[in-house]
């Protein structure tokens, strides 16, 4: 055999064994992903109801940065904006959606209880599935449950005057949130395009002590119907033989055994995975709690929250729960170039412009630093490294994120904007040489 042919078979053993790392399994999908968001206004009236005008503008990017990285170091997975909860009470019942007034079934006229995935949203999930080797789309379900909350302390700034629609979900019987969570499986698995979907993150804030107990419920339930054992639900099909997958937003800290309400592993189940996220830890309290944190300290506050993955991962019945890690590649409320307060009413305690002389480069240098250093594969040998082979528990990066405007709070009237919303050319330079190490860099090896 000539030393042509022997180079080209090693080439293609080289190139299998990388695909062999990533890409779709029964259940999960190992790789990296990219949250994606659509514009936050549609109109130039930014209270008009109206719908989505999503056209998965993000796209490009993401086939883009996939057409010049390696295979090992793509974005093969897309979190793809679905839509909210909502609870909008009865005009004649304006107390309906309150704590023990929310009837079940839900009565529309008295509380409407309501989970949305916009047609528009819908037709950006195919785009996305359609860019070269992405493998996987995740819908996004998120919604504030405090939102009235949020908007009494942004000096009452109720903007479009829509009153408060937040969903509470501590005011659902667990009944009630049986039914949610199997109405949100239903439409996120039955719609036209749905088999396009391969699972639900879930990204229902805040996790305090008023919602702990229904939150965890209401991702249990999901769950379960997703998993669609008996197919009733439409989650179960010829595309997805074991149901669809929940995942579940949140910090590692909150998930262990010993912490307020923790430990979702049981709620998660076999289909399930937590997105622990690494950004936006202890906040500091200057700027109305939006001072940015260096990268020295991000990394610091990295660091100490990895100690709780472990814990977090162990079940009960020796399996490790899946995984992923939210990181920085656009600004977060902690971690950006600049802060941009609103003029006028709105930005509550948090009115002061800031600007970091630290880049999204400088934090996504520091966050794969940590990532890849020797203390890390010391203290958790192997544990964040991706192999479909071994069924590794650890699945991935989750990208945060490519979006029109960063804003807090979310509500579209809002424009507190953290920057740069996109990410920068020079910080994908530096993820694109950099994520193929957590397949086969020295602490995988």
């Amino acid at each position: 055999m000539s030393k042509l042919a022997l180079t080209s078979l090693a080439a293609l053993a080289a190139t299998a064994s990388a695909s062999d790392a990533l890409g779709r399994g029964e259940v999960f999908t190992w790789g990296h992903a990219a949250y994606t968001y659509g514009p936050l206004h549609c109109t130039e009236y930014e209270c008009d109801v109206v719908p989505s005008c999503n056209r998965a503008e993000w796209s490009t990017n993401i086939s883009d940065y996939n057409k010049a990285a390696q295979e090992d170091g793509q974005i093969n997975i897309v979190y793809s904006y679905g839509g909210d909860i909502e609870f909008w009470a009865g005009k004649a019942h304006p107390d309906g959606c309150e704590r023990g007034k929310i009837p079940v079934p839900f009565q529309q006229d008295v509380c409407n209880v309501s989970v949305y995935f916009d047609p528009n949203n819908q037709a950006a999930a195919v785009v996305y599935d359609e860019v070269e080797k992405v493998d996987s789309i995740i819908a996004l379900l998120d919604s504030r449950m405090d939102g009235w909350t949020q908007i009494q302390q942004y000096n009452d700034y109720d903007g479009c005057k829509f009153g408060n629609f937040y969903p509470d979900l501590s005011n659902l019987t667990d009944a009630g949130l049986k039914l949610l969570g199997q109405n949100t499986a239903e439409l996120y698995c039955q719609c036209e395009e749905c088999h396009r979907i391969d699972g639900v993150q879930v990204d229902l804030e805040p996790y305090n002590d008023r919602y702990v107990k229904p939150l965890k419920a209401f991702v249990g339930h999901l769950g379960t119907a997703l998993r669609d054992d008996t197919g009733v639900h439409g989650c179960k099909t010829a595309d997805h033989p074991k149901g669809r997958t929940v995942s579940y937003f949140t910090f590692a800290h909150r998930m262990t055994p010993d912490s307020v309400g923790g430990y979702f592993n049981d709620m998660l189940g076999d289909n399930g995975y937590y997105v622990f996220s690494l950004y936006d830890l202890v906040p500091k309290p200057g700027d109305g709690g939006f001072d940015f944190n260096t990268v020295v300290e991000f990394k610091e506050r990295m660091v100490n929250e990895m100690v709780s993955i472990p814990i977090a991962i162990a079940r009960n019945d020796g399996k490790k729960q899946k995984f992923t890690l939210a990181l920085p590649i656009g600004a977060s409320c902690h971690e950006y170039e600049q802060y941009v307060p609103m003029k006028g009413n709105g930005c509550g305690e948090a009115c002061e412009p800031k600007t970091n002389n630290a880049t999204m480069k400088d934090y996504v240098k520091g966050w794969m630093d940590v990532l890849t250093s020797d203390e890390t594969a010391k203290l958790y040998p192997g544990l964040f490294c991706i192999d479909k082979t071994k069924d590794s528990a650890f699945l991935g990066l989750s990208l945060w994120s490519y979006s029109y405007q960063m804003t807090y709070p979310p509500m579209k009237w809002f424009n507190n904007e953290f920057l740069p919303g996109t990410p920068p050319a020079d910080a994908m330079e530096i993820l694109r040489a950099r994520l193929p190490s957590l397949v086969s860099g020295a602490n995988c090896k």
